[in-house]
């Protein structure tokens, strides 16, 4: 079965520290966890404390924040809860899948992941699993009965397709950082 602390590793490289890019839909983000979207996340009292200490520095924000172990506590099972938990991927057999629907699910919201995997499986098997964003035992069974690197393979080209979509406008510069998530999990 698969591991969380693998998959977080591995994303936790993508989500970097503090940012407010004004041209990021997502806002004011720490640890890749965006304010907009996660504004009741109790580390943003510790973020807010960091602010209010450091001025308004993103290094000096940075720094402190990494020797916070609190923070770090929060932001994991954030993560492990919100983002792995919810799609229960440690009952997928195969690792690597496991890990680039977790990326997927942190980068493009866990509905999405789940239907692309639901899609992924029916295409490369017999089977017609309902696209419900939904990872039940049905999903989790036809996943473990799939060939996983036919299923990564296609999930993540599913992947680079939706990231291509959506760079437009001032999201476009986002591209390429979209696409380098994709690297580590290529089979």
């Amino acid at each position: 079965m698969s591991d969380f602390r693998i998959a977080e590793q591995l994303t936790g490289i993508n989500e970097g520290g503090y940012v407010n890019d004004p041209n990021d839909k997502g806002g004011e983000t720490y640890a890749g966890i965006s304010r907009n979207n996660w504004s009741g996340w109790r580390g943003w009292l510790i973020i807010d404390g960091l602010k209010d200490t450091a001025g308004i520095s993103a290094a000096l924000i940075n720094r402190k924040a990494k020797a916070n172990a609190q923070l770090t506590e929060l932001i994991w099972s954030f993560y492990k809860q919100n983002f792995w938990d919810i799609n229960q991927l440690s009952l997928i057999r195969d690792q690597q899948l496991a890990n680039t629907v977790y990326d997927f699910g942190v980068n493009s919201g866990t509905v999405r992941a789940a239907k692309y995997l639901q899609d992924s499986v029916n295409l490369v098997s017999a089977l017609n699993l309902a696209t419900d964003g939904i990872i039940g035992p049905v999903t989790i069974q036809a996943v473990n009965t799939s060939d996983p690197a036919k299923l990564t393979l296609i999930y993540n080209s599913k992947r680079q397709a939706f990231y291509s979509s959506i760079a437009k406008g001032t999201q476009a510069r986002f591209l390429k950082s979209w696409l380098s998530r994709i690297k580590p999990y290529k089979t």
